[in-house]
């Protein structure tokens, strides 16, 4: 029975570097469902190694095992024991392993021919070393895994195309400076189209086109990838990118490379996936159907790198759904999530590339040579970045990665036009019934649903600004004594006074103080403007309105009006009509009784022809 067992396991073959297969001599096996296909996967990468029960069940449920599955695990082991032989699939201290013969697997004779091949290059034997690399190429079909479901597959895949990628780039080097070099240069040509920002790549299809007595498509590539990488991350090429580029416009002889030029070997890069983002909000509430769209965006396999860029008023959530949108997607990424927020001042391309495993000492001082190891680092991983509270194209660009797979979520105030976003997205307000689900949420279900009328109504006096719904509610549940109702009644109170008194309304207005310091850097009129115009009190304000208050023509007043609604301090109702939230509009007001003497405000609201709001009594005009 020995013998037969051990016969048996000898002619077993196993396939992952395309769909996974296996072999009995030359007839093929059925592997069977999916999930029993995920076991075959993670054993066979283990190479020999044992794979904990744990490891197993979190990699064929994505770490959301039903209550039975230790019991289905073991069932799918033993129906693989019947297909290949027990002695195949071994139980090692609870977990298993298994056992094949040397080159049984198509990973491991993959590692063992780049080896060679390496050993061969760096030994000055470029023949045998291409040889070699060509032999490891032919033993792919497709993508790694490319039938095995789940998460635990979809980053064993990036891991093993990566180490695809870096061995083709060293293959076509030696093959460039060969009687290989023709047919080199059709294989760059098709990979820099799957990867235009791949400086690499294109540099190797630079130096083709020279040696094959291309000058001139050569010095196209480089001013091809300039214009991309200018265009799209508002970067220059990296250093040795230049310089290769250089050596070809001199004319200067490209001797046969044994790796390519730009390549740093001092760049011990250690693979590690960081996780950076910060906690999510466990009451997160809303925004269902956006986050199913920016979801679909976001895990594109589409080529390049998808961004979605979050904007809005300050308060109103823009980091609270970049966040809870990452954790939501953060799976789909394991090579890791890195955030940064870009009010802080710090450098963050240092860091990002630190946390990948770039040691500090082997980081570029050059800007733009930092850049170019990012781009480098990051092409073919399966990255997630987060950027907050960003400002300007050139805070972001060089923080974009690379290639495809990754992809990226900002947020900000504003739209940078610049960026190679792919959707834009202007956070509105919440629903009402949002609102009081957040209410309920923070302080307390029953409480909240006892006034549920009252609720609402303190929610439309916060604007259903998520920020301020918040706080209240937070102030709410920190006081059992209080009603709803009473709450409601406290805030309309202190929104109307001439200075903001309460901890709470200050919070509410930080944001609103930011954007507006923003505003006004920018386009100091407009934020006079923003004061001056919500004096008035009337629901929507036009343009007319607007200009026979600021003493403007209509296209200046408009202009103005347009500034603003793309700070999001106020929001465009129609054609030029416009509205305030109404939370803002008191901070507005409070801006202007801070800026202008009562006798300039009654001017300002005299070229109307109208009286002092109702709602803001003439005493609260005084100047302060």
């Amino acid at each position: 029975m020995t013998m037969t067992t051990t016969m048996t396991s000898r002619r077993i073959r196993l396939s992952v570097l395309g769909p996974v297969r296996a072999w009995r001599g030359d007839q093929e096996l059925d592997l069977g469902a999916p999930q029993q296909r995920v076991v075959v996967g993670v054993l066979a990468l283990r190479e020999g190694r044992q794979a904990t029960l744990e490891a197993l069940i979190d990699a064929v449920w994505d770490g959301d095992p039903p209550r039975t599955a230790t019991l289905t695990l073991r069932t799918y082991i033993s129906r693989l024991r019947q297909i290949f032989g027990t002695d195949v699939i071994a139980t090692v201290n609870g977990g298993y392993l298994m056992r094949l013969e040397p080159h049984a697997l198509d990973l491991t004779e993959f590692t063992a021919a780049v080896t060679r091949a390496r050993t061969a290059r760096d030994g000055g034997d470029h023949s045998t070393a291409a040889q070699a690399f060509h032999h490891a190429e032919s033993l792919w079909h497709g993508s790694a895994l490319a039938d095995v479901p789940g998460a635990y597959a979809a980053a064993q895949r990036v891991r093993l195309e990566r180490e695809r990628h870096t061995a083709t780039e060293e293959r076509l080097a030696l093959d460039i400076g060969t009687e290989r070099a023709g047919a080199a240069v059709i294989d760059l040509t098709a990979l820099v189209e799957q990867h235009p920002l791949d400086e690499g790549l294109s540099g190797l299809l630079m130096l083709g086109l020279y040696r094959t007595g291309r000058q001139a498509a050569a010095i196209a590539e480089y001013q091809r990838i300039r214009a991309r990488l200018a265009d799209e991350l508002g970067l220059d090429p990296g250093a040795a990118l230049r310089d290769v580029h250089q050596r070809i416009l001199t004319g200067e002889p490209v001797p046969a490379l044994a790796a390519p030029v730009w390549e740093q070997p001092a760049v011990a890069v250690v693979t590690s996936a960081p996780e950076q983002l910060p906690l999510g909000i466990r009451d997160f509430v809303g925004r269902t159907a956006l986050i199913e769209q920016l979801t679909e965006v976001l895990v594109t396999r589409e080529p390049g790198t998808p961004v979605v860029g979050i904007v809005g008023l300050g308060g109103i959530g823009t980091s609270a759904l970049a966040l809870h949108l990452a954790h939501r997607i953060r799976p789909e990424f394991p090579d890791g999530q890195l955030y940064a927020d870009l009010r802080e001042d710090r450098d963050v391309l240092t860091g990002f590339l630190r946390a990948v495993g770039v040691p500090a000492a082997d980081i570029p001082h050059d800007p733009a040579d930092r850049a170019a190891l990012w781009r480098t680092v990051t092409c073919g991983r399966r990255l997630l970045v987060l950027i907050d509270h960003a400002r300007t194209r050139a805070q972001v660009a060089p923080l974009l990665p690379a290639g495809t797979g990754s992809a990226v979520i900002l947020t900000g105030g504003r739209r940078i036009p610049e960026l190679p976003v792919t959707r834009w997205v202007s956070l509105s307000a919440f629903e009402p019934e949002e609102s009081v689900e957040l209410f309920r949420r923070v302080a307390g279900r029953d409480r909240v649903d006892t006034e549920h009328r009252a609720a609402l109504d303190f929610a439309d006096a916060c604007s259903h600004l998520p920020l301020a719904v918040r706080l209240g509610a937070a102030r709410l549940a920190a006081r059992p004594g209080w009603s709803v109702a009473s709450i409601g009644e406290r805030l309309r109170v202190e929104m109307r006074q001439p200075v903001a008194v309460h901890e709470d309304c200050i919070l509410v207005e930080a944001p609103f103080e930011r954007d507006l310091a923003v505003l006004q850097a920018a386009d100091p009129l407009a934020a006079v403007a923003f004061g001056l115009v919500a004096l008035v009190d009337d629901d929507e304000v036009t343009v007319d309105t607007a200009a026979r208050l600021l003493d403007l023509p209509e296209t200046e007043a408009e202009r103005l009006m347009e500034t603003m609604v793309d700070a999001h301090l106020v929001e465009p109702t129609g054609y030029q009509r416009y509205r305030y939230l109404d939370i803002v509009r008191w901070f507005a007001r409070r801006k202007a009784i801070a800026a202008h003497t009562q006798a300039y405000r009654e001017a300002v609201l005299g070229r109307l022809g109208k009286p002092f709001p109702a709602s803001l009594p003439k005493r609260a005009l005084r100047a302060v």
